[in-house]
């Protein structure tokens, strides 16, 4: 009797979660899902599901269960370690009125090709899901107005965004809503270090975005260290044992990282700055990761993990 008790209590309490969603607010939420997912909720690839369309009390459970280990998977794990029941009631909202795949197919095919792919531009959250565009010709900022901004940065990023400078990171070829997030973190305080904080103090929203549009249409240099046999098998493998999700998930086979999703290009970074950013997600003093991403996998990292993936990362080209 008290298990039927009790199992009435969790489905009225997903109705409750279900009645009480914002689909607009899931469909912010959202940008970091669409890399496996989608940004229709229709995967491009077989290893990850579809979501549109979807039950919504089906996800929101599916959700709770990443979360509390009652599923596995190395990589929703930490997706799903720093959702709260209204984040996941959001999503669920989100995804489950979107249009089916069969559905999205079915529209398709009776629109035809009318859409100039050239020119199309969809956004999931405010992430801009882009398709075969000139980089100039799509970015929020102007990119002639971001290099005469950009020579202040020079001495630090480089002239073309490529750092020479270890303990500083390059910007050249970097997702532009990446980079834009990063300079308002750093002017919010959300993101810390007070070099920076006086860079962005009195930068408005669009020269970050002018900035970012420069810095993103640059060429990325290729890394130049050696590989790492350790730092190998963690980029691509993970750790089973210790629950760390693959490097390549998010950030590609290349390190070219995923801009849909948000996830930034690691590509030509120096060992210096890596090895800083994964032990400052370590220890919590950077914490403007996406729902807690980095910083759930590198709390799990030693210091000799992090020293063979930093090093591996830069044989990336």
């Amino acid at each position: 009797m008290k298990k039927i008790i009790f199992s009435l209590f969790v489905a009225l309490s997903s109705v409750s979660a279900v009645q009480a969603a914002d689909a607009n607010a899931g469909k912010e939420k959202a940008g970091t899902c669409s890399a496996c997912h989608g940004p229709t909720g229709v995967s491009a690839s077989p290893m990850f599901p579809n979501l549109a369309g979807q039950n919504d009390a089906y996800i929101i459970k599916q959700l709770k269960d990443f979360k509390s280990g009652a599923r596995t998977d190395a990589m929703m794990a930490p997706m799903a370690a720093n959702l709260s029941e209204a984040d996941m009631a959001d999503l669920a909202a989100h995804f489950s009125g979107l249009p089916s795949a069969i559905e999205q197919a079915a529209a398709s095919a009776t629109s035809g090709s009318s859409t100039d792919a050239a020119t199309t531009t969809a956004v999931a959250g405010n992430v801009e899901i882009l398709s075969s565009t000139p980089a100039a010709a799509i970015y929020k900022g102007n990119v002639a107005a971001g290099k005469s901004k950009a020579m202040v940065c020079a001495a630090c990023h480089g002239a073309d965004g490529n750092s020479l400078v270890p303990m500083y990171p390059s910007l050249a070829g970097q997702s532009a809503n990446y980079l834009a997030k990063q300079l308002a973190d750093f002017k919010s305080a959300e993101r810390k270090d007070p070099l920076m904080a006086g860079m962005v103090a009195a930068l408005t929203e669009e020269d970050m975005h002018d900035l970012a549009a420069f810095f993103a249409v640059q060429s990325t240099n290729a890394g130049t260290g050696e590989s790492n046999e350790a730092g190998h098998k963690l980029y691509l493998g993970g750790d089973a044992a210790k629950g760390v999700t693959a490097c390549i998930a998010c950030h590609g086979v290349n390190g070219k990282g995923m801009k849909q999703a948000g996830f930034p290009s690691i590509t030509g970074q120096s060992q210096t700055y890596l090895k800083k950013q994964l032990a400052s997600f370590r220890d919590g003093s950077r914490g403007n990761d996406n729902n807690g991403i980095m910083r759930n996998i590198a709390i799990k990292l030693s210091d000799a993990d992090i020293e063979a993936v930093s090093q591996y990362i830069t044989s990336l080209k």
